[in-house]
């Protein structure tokens, strides 16, 4: 176990290379990293110090502009919520390090300890101070208490209150007694670096980063990822099929992604195990929502990341640390394009296969849906192609969905008058009429009326979610908001002609070193701000 004290990681950047580093440990399992509870504290503490006074000089300028305008500014600022702060960086804090809790006794022993004055406290001019030295220290000695299988390095510059770990004053040397064997102090970071990992050399990381980034299971990874995490909506900025731009809020399935870049690779030996930590540039392509009707459209965007990982086997999935909002491909890049068109190709022979599955359908029920779904409904299928073949594979789920409750509707419809006036409107009225009078009713009920259909489907969200799961809202919601365009007596309504074509005519698509900032405030000499 690696327990670091304030002081070692006093303003530590989370996106700098030393958390990068400590992510590196943690990962490869043969290592806990951890900070007590006090430490978590006291970072948060640190980087909160500036907060309200920066609050309140934004207050006193907008004072300052109230009193010369002749009119009241539409300026506002939030309320200073110091709490919400903290809480920010107790998180960030928290998913970088192991936290281990500092009890109640261990808070009375310190405090206790302070009253007297008595090492790791001390006695300053005319006060006691270093009640949160003295709980970190038990913190330790009660981790070794609790764990008698664990060694700790303790990573601290403090040596004038925690001593070099050569020899511990009174009463800290029978704080200690019978467990000394199983602490090691450790003066800064760097004695971490050179202790536990061993540095790779960046020709050797480039090359195995692209090697494993590009691998079909990683891709799979960003590309689920990008599904679960991007969505906005304020929109993010994309590239449509005609070269340009365009906005859109979520993907409706799993895009199409490629590698491409790679660069700022890092890699550390840890225990026989490599890790590696680098930025990584993806091309995405898919059908997404975009920003004003909710209408699908196909985008191409740029999403950049830091990601780490590994080589051993078994590790192949990276861990994402940071992501950026998505961007326009940049249309000058030839490599970039030369990427695009093969992604466009993907989805192309992809969309082709998805669509012979649909009408290589046996049932009838599934012929009519397939020939009579609106062009925003087959290229929403089309794209999610992932749901579509579900459907064609699960034979007894779709039945479930479509042609079981259809039957149900058939029958009561033939035997209830009245029970089909509640559930259609008047113009379904004319249709259950002819249902009555002719046996081609069934078919009837998926011609116009299967709009109203879907709407019922929509409706029954337990039975959606049983089949589909979230994604498959989505495609509810897309045929949902189609079913205003259908008329009752005619077929599908037929494309526009803007420069996002249904999928149907997918085969006509076109060829397309962190600096770590310095706190403004120096900490005190040992590095932090005990006893202040």
């Amino acid at each position: 176990m690696i327990i670091f004290d304030t002081n070692a990681v006093n303003l530590l950047p989370p996106e700098g290379p030393r958390a990068d580093i400590i992510r590196k440990l943690r990962q490869s399992r043969h290592h806990r990293v951890a900070v007590p509870w006090m430490v978590l504290e006291e970072m948060a503490a640190h980087q909160a110090h500036h907060y309200p006074v920066r609050h309140q000089a934004v207050l006193n300028t907008l004072e300052k502009l109230r009193d010369i305008l002749p009119w009241e500014p539409e300026i506002s600022l939030e309320p200073l919520d110091l709490e919400r702060f903290l809480d920010h960086w107790r998180k960030v804090y928290g998913e970088i390090f192991e936290v281990i809790e500092t009890s109640d006794g261990a808070i009375r022993r310190a405090y206790q300890r302070e009253a007297m004055a008595l090492p790791p406290t001390k006695r300053g001019k005319d006060h006691s101070e270093g009640g949160r030295d003295a709980a970190i220290w038990f913190s330790v000695l009660e981790f070794l208490e609790q764990n008698p299988d664990q060694h700790v390095h303790l990573v601290t510059n403090n040596s004038t209150d925690f001593t070099d770990g050569t020899g511990y004053p009174y009463p800290m040397n029978e704080d200690i007694r019978g467990m000394e064997h199983r602490l090691t102090l450790l003066q800064d970071f760097d004695q971490v670096v050179s202790q536990f990992t061993k540095e790779v050399s960046g020709t050797d990381a480039e090359a195995a980063a692209g090697e494993l980034l590009r691998s079909l299971p990683v891709r799979k990874r960003v590309s689920q990822t990008a599904v679960e995490v991007l969505s906005s909506p304020t929109g993010f900025a994309g590239l449509g099929t005609a070269g340009v731009g365009v906005e859109w809020r979520e993907w409706l399935a799993s895009p199409e992604v490629d590698l491409l870049s790679v660069t700022d690779v890092t890699g550390h030996e840890i225990e026989g195990d490599v890790w590696y930590t680098a930025k990584a540039s993806w091309l995405l392509y898919g059908l997404a929502l975009n920003g004003e009707d909710a209408s699908a459209r196909y985008i191409a965007c740029v999403w950049h990341m830091k990601v780490l990982f590994s080589t051993t086997e078994g590790d192949e999935t990276p861990t994402l640390l940071t992501t950026e909002e998505p961007s326009p491909p940049d249309t000058d890049d030839e490599p970039c394009m030369r990427i695009l068109q093969g992604l466009k190709k993907r989805v192309t022979g992809v969309a082709a296969d998805v669509k012979q599955n649909f009408l290589a359908a046996q049932s009838s029920a599934e012929r009519v849906v397939t020939e009579h779904l609106p062009p925003s409904m087959r290229e929403l299928g089309l794209a999610t192609n992932r749901l579509v073949q579900k459907l064609t594979a699960d034979r007894a789920a779709l039945q479930a969905l479509i042609d079981t409750p259809a039957t149900r509707l058939a029958r009561q419809l033939t035997d209830d008058r009245a029970a089909l006036e509640a559930l259609f409107d008047t113009s379904a009225q004319r249709i259950a009429r002819q249902l009555a009078e002719n046996q081609a009713g069934f078919q009837a009920l998926f011609d116009g009326p299967a709009a109203r259909l879907a709407r019922q489907v929509v409706e029954n969200q337990a039975a959606l979610q049983a089949l589909f799961g979230t994604p498959a809202q989505k495609v509810a919601r897309q045929f949902a908001d189609s079913v205003p365009k259908l008329d009752i007596a005619t077929t599908a309504s037929q494309p526009t002609d803007d420069d996002d074509a249904p999928y149907d005519d997918a085969e006509q698509l076109e060829p397309q070193g962190d600096v770590e900032d310095a706190p403004e405030d120096e900490p005190d000499a040992d590095g932090s701000d005990h006893g202040e």
